[in-house]
């Protein structure tokens, strides 16, 4: 892999983005909460940045008892999930009615979206086991990070070390559907050095996902993450983390007599790694530390690699790799006015094999692309914040390419802010959709241009009483959406086509939270408008909700309640003979709960039911979906 060494001008930024910032300092006395990759390159107060955001702590993951992290993403406003399956099929997470391969997700400050699967994430494979903390922000985010970030980001962050002392924590669980599941976690923070290491596997029998047949459907996952962190010197500090997955999926094959899934023999082994390295600079002046210059070099490198499997024998590979280098300088003038300048070099492989008789599977592809990347916020009062982001993309294989994000917050009193933002992003794309190839069902496109999106969005955040609230209006226009199954009547086949009519995403986002005496709550409820020019949306519901509730009864009793709202949509379904079809797919609801019993501050106990009422649904049609899921988990720390 080649890593591009263009040397880059500089270019100036100017920001419009109001962050809570005023209201941050005008209450000195609040806690000040910051997230830590998204918004920008470096951490930043929550209230200072002109977008919503939702953050889910370690609590709360620990309080649900869930298995999988989109268990809990049901719970974010403006989140769709797709699964096409039971347990380690491919679940796609969409914002805001924007396509899967649009949300970029961070691993430890890594980008894991699978290049050789069409730049999507598979968050099947994204189990809570050592997560700590899942931030997400919505709105067009690649300015920062590029390519993929069209409609948001959503940044996980794994358990690591707090103090001094040598946290050990070790987990266990055991459930129907000959699920189980352990996971072990190790950390240590002293004054110059600090490690963590986690590990965790799964492995579950599964069910049908076909609607015929009795064959159960399982699945394998087992994940090994660590990080290490140093201080050489005052001025200077090194961080590294890395990652390593390996899974294996049972699935079912589809089926030409009848359109539908069928059950069958197919599986799909998978390997995944990331690696990140920062290195941050400070330099001091007269052995003081002045504030005004910092420095941040950063490699990120992932790779996803799959084998497909069908009968027992090879179908196909895919793998894909993306290496990206970041030089970021930032000039912090005050606490509440600083710049960023960075240069990026990105370089993404692609790769795919199949069978000797099907030749036209192999390929080999890469893109380079080189980037100026700016962003900074400039407060005009302790009210008024206004920043803005900026990226000039250099790409090897499509034209050149400008994003923005600019926004204003206005912090009304200790307790309200209201902002704006405008912002404008794009995703190329995928390697899938120019080359993929699939005997008898789809031709890649070779001469596919990037897709562009537009978008505003304006929000009032708050709270009253023991009652937080975020209300968000957006408006996205897109452009040049890539349709990912266009038939070509000359060949019978499917490939991938750029839209003529723009799509355009419209919708509410209402988000509360609050706490009576030992019970806290979170609710949520999203209304969305997606139309690809006449034609709706498919796979997008348009109102999706969820309450969630913990209540502590005692010290060694709490219970956690989750209910999840998921409205009708629309699927297309491809008969064997005739133009295909559009269907319905019903609403449904989810119930979860977790009951955690703490015996003493090493020893605790949980009992977590996933799908209680047993809801039968579809996200994709003809494919079933997990049923009722019991399992019982200890846990024990030193």
């Amino acid at each position: 892999m080649k890593i591009q060494t263009t040397v880059l001008a500089a270019a100036v930024l100017i920001s419009l983005s109001m962050g809570a910032q005023a209201q941050t300092q005008a209450n000195s006395n609040k806690k000040i909460e910051t997230i830590r990759v998204l918004g920008t390159h470096a951490p930043i107060a929550v209230g200072q940045i002109a977008g919503s955001v939702t953050i889910i702590d370690e609590a709360r993951i620990r309080a649900s008892g869930g298995i999988g992290i989109t268990d809990l993403l049901r719970t974010v406003a403006g989140v769709n999930i797709g699964k096409t399956g039971t347990a380690g099929s491919l679940s796609e997470v969409r914002f805001r009615g924007s396509e899967s391969n649009h949300v970029m997700v961070l691993v430890d400050g890594v980008a894991v979206n699978d290049v050789g699967q069409g730049g999507l994430t598979d968050f099947s494979h994204l189990l809570l086991a050592n997560i700590s903390r899942i931030e997400i922000l919505r709105g067009p985010q690649s300015a920062i990070w590029g390519s993929s970030a069209i409609a948001g980001i959503i940044s996980i962050s794994t358990k690591g070390a707090s103090s001094n002392k040598l946290q050990v924590s070790t987990n266990v669980s055991a459930g129907n559907k000959s699920t189980y599941s352990a996971s072990a976690h190790f950390g240590q923070q002293l004054s110059d050095f600090g490690f963590k290491l986690n590990t965790s596997t799964y492995k579950t029998g599964g069910e049908n996902i076909s609607r015929t047949g009795f064959e159960a459907d399982g699945y394998r996952n087992t994940d090994l993450s660590g990080g290490i962190n140093y201080t050489f010197s005052e001025d200077s500090r090194i961080d590294i983390s890395a990652r390593i997955l390996n899974y294996e999926t049972d699935a079912d094959g589809y089926d030409f007599s009848t359109g539908l899934v069928g059950d069958g023999n197919v599986v799909a082994q998978g390997d995944q790694i990331s690696l990140g390295l920062n290195w941050h600079f400070t330099p001091l002046t007269n052995g003081q530390r002045n504030g005004i210059y910092s420095q941040l070099l950063s490699l990120q490198y992932s790779k996803q690699h799959t084998d497909n499997f069908t009968n027992n024998a090879f179908d196909r590979m895919s793998q894909g790799e993306k290496l990206r280098v970041l030089w970021s300088n930032r000039f912090e003038f005050t606490p509440n006015r600083w710049l960023n300048m960075g240069l990026e070099s990105t370089n993404e492989d692609f790769e795919q094999r199949g069978p000797a008789f099907t030749s036209g599977l192999n390929q080999n592809r890469s893109n380079d692309t080189w980037s100026l990347v700016t962003d900074g916020i400039y407060a005009i009062t302790n009210a008024l914040s206004l920043s803005a982001s900026y990226r000039y993309d250099n790409n090897v294989e499509f034209d050149n390419a400008d994003s923005y994000r600019v926004g204003a917050t206005y912090a009304v009193n200790n307790d309200w802010r209201v902002f704006v933002s405008q912002g404008q992003a794009i995703t190329n794309p995928t390697f899938i959709e120019r080359f993929g190839f699939f005997p008898n069902s789809f031709l890649g496109n070779p001469n596919l241009t990037p897709e562009q999106q537009k978008s505003t969005e304006i929000g009032i955040e708050g709270a009253f009483n023991s009652v937080s609230v975020q209300l968000n209006w957006f408006s996205a226009k897109l452009e040049n959406e890539i349709l990912g199954f266009v038939f070509v009547p000359a060949t019978g086949e499917f490939t991938a086509d750029n839209a003529s009519a723009n799509s355009s995403r419209d919708g509410l986002e209402l988000s509360l939270q609050g706490q009576f005496k030992t019970l806290t709550w979170q609710a949520q409820y999203s209304y969305l408008d997606a139309s690809q020019g006449n034609s709706i949306e498919l796979r997008r519901s348009r109102h999706i909700g969820s309450l969630s509730t913990t209540y502590t009864i005692d010290q060694q009793h709490q219970v956690y309640l989750q209910a999840d709202y998921t409205g009708t949509k629309f699927d297309n379904f491809f008969p064997p003979a005739g133009a295909a079809q559009i269907v319905t797919l019903d609403s449904y609801w989810l119930l979860s709960a977790n009951y955690q019993y703490t015996y003493s501050e090493h020893l605790s106990a949980s009992l977590r039911f996933s799908n209680a009422l047993d809801a039968e649904y579809e996200d994709v049609f003809g494919y079933n979906t997990d049923g009722s899921t019991v399992l019982l988990s200890v846990r024990y720390s030193l």
